[in-house]
């Protein structure tokens, strides 16, 4: 996951943060985890079973079209890399997000974020709420995959979980959940994240 660079200007009056994120590394990333599921399909259907069965492949050539073998075998192989999606997609987003903006004025907070897919960052989509139906704000973490973890702003708004602000520091959360705290947002006084973080205080 790379670094993610952030501007936080809080004041009393509002809280204002930018994510840049490098452009280039979610189209690597999506190449990437794109090659890791094709090698992963490959090693599916051509690697032999336990106790030396043959491999789906060889399955696959011994079966009628019509066998219920051969429909089960195309359709384990066709939703293998719809598995991994549900699996990854997630993580992959946070790991290496696109631009976000995080704005709160004391009484609404509003969301802009990037479309993944948009190179140039020419089209946001944008979601605002009132700070007062905002739940539960949280320093946690977001992702995780096998070890790896994205730690950002966690809440509950509009019946949903938001996730936000990917790859957040544990200083510039203080300082953002302190300053909502003080604007009567819902944040919990939950004990702190993992010691390798920087701890967050609310006294």
């Amino acid at each position: 996951m790379p670094d993610q660079e952030f501007q936080v200007e809080v004041t009393k009056q509002s809280v204002d943060v930018r994510l840049n994120a490098p452009r280039r590394t979610r189209f690597y990333a999506l190449a990437f985890f794109g090659g890791l599921t094709v090698l992963a399909m490959c090693a599916l259907l051509f690697l032999p079973g336990k106790h030396g069965a043959p491999s789906m492949w060889h399955d696959l050539l011994m079966s009628n079209a019509d066998s219920s073998g051969f429909l089960f075998g195309c359709f384990l192989l066709l939703s293998f890399p719809f598995l991994i999606l549900v699996m990854t997609k997630r993580y992959v987003r946070l790991a290496f997000p696109s631009d976000e903006t995080f704005h709160c004025d004391g009484s609404k907070l509003t969301i802009a974020r990037a479309r993944w897919l948009d190179v140039h960052n020419s089209r946001w989509d944008t979601f605002s709420i009132a700070l007062a139906d905002v739940r539960e704000i949280r320093y946690r973490r977001i992702a995780y995959l096998r070890g790896y973890s994205v730690y950002g702003l966690r809440f509950i708004a509009g019946g949903k979980t938001r996730r936000v602000l990917p790859g957040l520091k544990g200083g510039d959360a203080e300082k953002i959940l302190l300053t909502l705290k003080a604007f009567g947002a819902d944040i919990p006084d939950d004990p702190p994240v993992p010691s390798k973080l920087k701890d967050i205080s609310f006294t």
